[in-house]
């Protein structure tokens, strides 16, 4: 049996100036591919079979990442069931005349599965080798049963194709899967989708503020149905909530088949974006009042999720490094 020591995957990037945004710091996107790629090796080394994103928790930007500086991403197995594990990432950044500093945690869920995504048993156990690997184990696995409670309604979140009236303030965008999206056969790959999703709900924050935009948080995702080379995506993104200097974006996935005609709700995905001045510092946004009923039920739904929301944002800052020392 394997320890989550064992499992430990490191990887180092230098933040590039095509993965910068306007606001001349890291493109969340990039963030977000990073985390899942380091998850996904970290995953791999013990399944040996391809992996398909499952979910990922809730996930906060929490320290600015400038060109140049160097990113450290640390992932780990922490528990492994059936068909599915959990891993965990620990982000930090260094500039060259600064100290690292913690950038975000994440935490994530991968199936096992063969090419065509089928779900394969994982032969591999996890064996904690001290107290702390223990408390990790133990919280993974609480992680786990509140992801199982969560989408206790998948079979019927896929059916859910419908695409409410888009009114104020939305963005419909299609884009076909392509071959350089997947590394596993013909699954499209989580990291790659996510990269793609923060771009467009960057966008439509972007056409809402009239200036520079950061990406500050994404809420937890739950995946309902694997994407394959070939499918069409239907991307529907849409404003739900304006405060004063930070938005909720949210994109409706479907992914279609258009050979046999079928689709499927594969995900949907929320986001906060802040706008900031040219030295990173929030900024007071334009008031926005929802007038239709789509509209205010979006809004009131989207301030509950922002309470939730700071609830998180404190469980993670409480915990920092706590239960991590490897």
């Amino acid at each position: 049996m394997a320890t989550i020591s064992s499992t430990v995957v490191e990887m180092l990037h230098h933040v590039f100036p095509q993965q910068a945004n306007p606001a001349g710091t890291l493109y969340g996107g990039w963030m977000m591919n990073w985390i899942v790629t380091a998850g996904n090796l970290a995953a791999l080394r013990l399944t040996k079979r391809p992996l398909l994103l499952a979910s990922i928790e809730d996930l906060f930007f929490l320290q600015p990442v400038r060109i140049g500086d160097v990113v450290s991403v640390k992932a780990v197995v922490e528990y492994i069931g059936n068909t599915s594990l959990e891993a965990e990432a620990v982000v930090f950044c260094k500039s060259l005349h600064e100290e690292e500093k913690l950038c975000t945690r994440a935490r994530m869920s991968f199936v096992s599965s063969d090419v065509q995504g089928r779900p394969l048993p994982i032969e591999q156990h996890i064996e904690p080798a001290d107290g702390n690997e223990m408390k990790m184990y133990q919280y993974a696995r609480e992680i786990r049963e509140r992801r199982v409670a969560r989408i206790a309604q998948r079979k019927q979140r896929l059916l859910d194709t419908n695409l409410e009236d888009a009114g104020q303030l939305s963005l419909l965008v299609h884009r076909l899967v392509f071959p350089e999206d997947a590394i596993y056969g013909n699954l499209m790959y989580g990291g790659k989708l996510l990269l793609i999703l923060d771009e467009i709900m960057a966008i439509m924050a972007m056409k809402f503020a009239r200036g520079t935009i950061v990406t500050a948080s994404l809420d937890a995702l739950d995946f309902y149905h694997p994407i394959y080379v070939g499918n069409v995506l239907t991307l529907a993104t849409s404003l739900n909530y304006v405060g004063r200097s930070s938005m909720e974006v949210g994109v409706k996935v479907l992914a279609e088949d258009p050979i046999n005609n079928i689709v499927h709700h594969a995900c949907t995905a929320f986001s906060t974006c802040v706008k900031v001045d040219e030295k990173g510092r929030p900024v007071p946004l334009s008031p926005f009042t929802p007038i239709t009923d789509v509209r205010r039920k979006r809004w009131a739904e989207a301030e509950q999720r922002k309470q939730c929301r700071m609830q998180r944002l404190k469980e993670i800052q409480s915990r920092g490094l706590q239960e991590y020392s490897l």
